[in-house]
């Protein structure tokens, strides 16, 4: 009896864990963030970026990171420390691409920010960069 609870307990362990892992979004998810932002508050986004200190604009207190999809992230903080560095040196002003991960608090949709395109606007508290 005791095999069976220990059995049954893997198999919901694991359902968890896979269930979790499900609800990532990758790159190639970028139709779905844009269609549902609401699905993914709380769970881990990845996507390839473009990200700059202040945003594009200067209007962001911490960074923005950009898609060429028109899903944005606006962020307080961004890791690792050596990020950026690179951001305010050879990737200034969004020259580099980067994948960025993040768990998204809150979104917004504006269709002013690019012309001709509904764009979603996530915030996080922080973001993983990677280049």
């Amino acid at each position: 009896m005791n095999w069976l609870k220990r059995h049954r307990a893997a198999i919901a362990i694991t359902a968890m864990v896979l269930s979790g892992s499900a609800a990532q979004a990758g790159a190639s998810d970028m139709k779905d963030l844009a269609k549902e932002p609401q699905k993914f508050l709380g769970q881990e986004i990845e996507i390839k970026a473009f990200c700059v200190k202040g945003g594009r604009s200067g209007d962001v207190l911490g960074y923005e990171c950009t898609t060429k999809d028109g899903i944005y992230l606006d962020t307080d903080d961004i890791t690792p420390e050596d990020a950026k560095s690179k951001l305010s040196n050879e990737c200034a002003g969004g020259a580099c691409e980067a994948t960025v991960q993040f768990v998204p608090h809150s979104f917004t949709t504006s269709g002013g920010i690019e012309p001709d395109k509904t764009v979603v606007v996530f915030n996080a508290e922080t973001a993983k960069i990677n280049f």
